[in-house]
């Protein structure tokens, strides 16, 4: 346990034999002893939002201020962060103290006596439910080769879920599947080419000269108007966002894309994944269409889709 603690000063600390605060825990770079820690009260009732997102904007929470700044202070200790840097460490200062009431920052050393490692940084978040435990230190980049696509779209569509909700149960859904096609583009017109020869797997149909609005089909989008449904996008996913936290309730203004919106990195960079994964850095040589840009759907109406066409490879994009 700890003998005593204030929020002005670092004391020793002192572990029962029952366990009640760890005697060892493994860091960044090993096996890690406590030294010291220091307490913070975090618990604020009064807070209306809770939401993640208002400190990932840079305006934490009461509850949430001390850890976001100790988290910034930590990974701008060797640097400065960019603002996609920035927001990520705020949401997950937002996400960790979430109806937590204690803060514990602890000292550690690599071997017992040894010096305090003043490179890094371990919190403990406590609430009546559960306790979180967040380590940084200096680590050397992988060199395994790039993370696969598949992987880091689950990761990125998974934190979307979090951000954009229709209501109290349901959230906006993002799926994305890869297929081949063998159709020939380097032809007078592609687009056309693309729609013949396409099965669709027999249930995404492009739209054919003579269709007149019909929301079940793809239609075909040029680089710009590819371009402009894009950006619009990403803008209806940052308002749905912010209407999630009571913060930005009344706010109408629109929001500076890319700006300090997790949710605004994270639309990118799901679409940057996914061109790359089609068609490489070039991106995509084809896109079709239904229903973009992103607006009913993050309202939970109806359901939109996006077709990304590369010479070999395609992506389709399913938003419900």
């Amino acid at each position: 346990m700890i003998r005593s603690y204030t929020s002005d000063r670092t004391v020793p600390i002192e572990v029962t034999e029952y366990g009640a605060f760890p005697g060892t825990f493994i860091g960044p770079g090993g096996q890690r002893h406590p030294v010291t820690v220091e307490w913070f009260d975090i618990d604020d009732p009064d807070e209306t939002s809770d939401s993640p997102l208002c400190a990932s904007w840079g305006l934490p929470a009461k509850g949430a201020e001390q850890t976001y700044e100790s988290l910034i202070g930590a990974l701008e200790s060797g640097g400065s962060l960019n603002r996609r840097g920035r927001a990520l460490a705020g949401y997950a200062a937002g996400y960790l103290a979430a109806d937590a009431t204690d803060l514990l920052r602890i000292e550690a050393a690599a071997e017992p006596g040894g010096p305090v490692l003043d490179d890094e940084l371990h919190l403990l978040v406590r609430s009546w439910r559960r306790t979180w435990r967040v380590s940084l230190g200096s680590a050397p980049i992988a060199s395994d080769g790039p993370i696969e696509a598949e992987y880091r779209i689950a990761c990125v569509t998974a934190l979307l879920r979090q951000f954009l909700t229709v209501n109290n149960t349901d959230a906006v859904t993002f799926e994305v599947s890869f297929g081949t096609h063998d159709v020939d583009l380097d032809v007078s017109d592609p687009y056309d080419a693309f729609r013949t020869g396409w099965s669709g797997d027999g249930h995404w149909l492009i739209a054919e000269e003579g269709d007149d609005g019909d929301d079940d089909v793809l239609w075909p989008l040029d680089a710009a108007s590819l371009e402009t449904v894009l950006a619009e996008s990403e803008r209806n996913i940052v308002q749905a966002a912010r209407a999630t936290g009571t913060l930005w309730e009344f706010d109408d203004t629109t929001p500076e894309i890319p700006g300090d919106e997790l949710v605004s990195w994270l639309a990118r960079d799901l679409y940057e994944t996914i061109a790359t994964g089609v068609a490489g850095p070039s991106g995509p040589l084809l896109a079709f269409a239904k229903k973009f840009p992103l607006d009913e759907v993050l309202c939970g109406e109806g359901d939109s889709c996006l077709l990304l066409v590369g010479p070999e490879r395609t992506a389709l994009v399913y938003v419900s």
